[in-house]
């Protein structure tokens, strides 16, 4: 397993990387792919239930969504008649005697939490220094990840969540926002040598909300697959499981830098 596990990452890093340097269409064709994905991998994880989730609008409002986002044309008013849209659909399917409110429901936040949360990559990228900003996400939520993982398999004692990750402790938690505050740090020192505009406490602000959420982004997927009774969401990725396995925690990192930025720019 932990082979495999190497190989994958052996493979799979360089890619992103090179998505993340080239960035423009072929970021734009990555956040899309991984949007898709995870959206077929979070409705197929609900065939172990009781619930059918109208997966059709899901994937419709998400391929409207993505080429809005590619012309420039999404803002609020566009992106609030999609989901209204969207709602419009479900609810009319929900007449049918198989689907219900709670099918409704899973279906729209299938649509929130995968395409919706990933699409902030790309919106960070095409900011101001996003070319820069765009890396954080995953540095973040990868070094927060791994930091908790080492720090919570020496000095771990008490358990974060054990309902829903038996494994993580308070302490690895702690060790891993730590990480993520740092990395975060020391990227932003770097780039600050370099004429960049944000100031550092700014990076080590990022840095520590996005240790924060990576956890939680962590967790909710973790919630799913318990309450759907899966150890992974696929085996697209050997060793790493699916898209959701791996990129849960940059789920919640991506929006978590975007909006931050966003804060900074118009607010500070």
């Amino acid at each position: 397993m932990l082979k495999t596990r190497v190989i994958s990452a052996i493979v799979g890093l360089p890619l992103i990387i090179g998505v993340l340097l080239f960035g423009g269409n072929l970021l734009y064709l990555f956040v899309f792919l991984l949007s898709v994905t995870g959206l077929y991998e979070y409705y197929k994880a609900f065939s172990n239930t009781d619930y059918k989730p109208i997966s059709w609008v899901g994937y419709l409002i998400t391929i409207i969504y993505y080429i809005l986002i590619y012309f420039n044309l999404i803002n609020h008013i566009n992106f609030s008649i999609l989901i209204f849209i969207a709602l419009l659909l479900v609810f009319l399917d929900t007449i049918k005697r198989e689907y219900n409110i709670i099918n409704a429901a899973i279906t729209t936040l299938g649509i929130i939490y995968v395409p919706l949360l990933f699409s902030s990559i790309i919106f960070i990228y095409n900011d101001v220094n996003g070319k820069i900003l765009v890396w954080l996400p995953f540095l973040t939520a990868w070094f927060s990840d791994t930091g908790a993982y080492f720090i919570g398999s020496y000095f771990g004692k008490k358990k974060l969540c054990p309902l829903l990750s038996p494994k993580k402790t308070v302490e690895g938690a702690l060790g891993g926002i730590a990480i993520s505050a740092l990395l975060s740090a020391l990227v932003g020192a770097v780039f600050n040598n370099m004429d960049y505009e944000m100031s550092i406490i700014h990076f080590v602000i990022i840095g520590l909300i996005c240790g924060l959420t990576s956890i939680i982004g962590d967790l909710f997927a973790s919630s799913i697959k318990r309450f759907s009774h899966l150890k992974d969401y696929s085996n697209l990725i050997p060793g790493h499981g699916g898209i959701l396995d791996r990129f849960d925690s940059i789920l919640f990192t991506a929006p978590t830098v975007y909006t931050y930025v966003i804060i900074i720019k118009n607010f500070l």
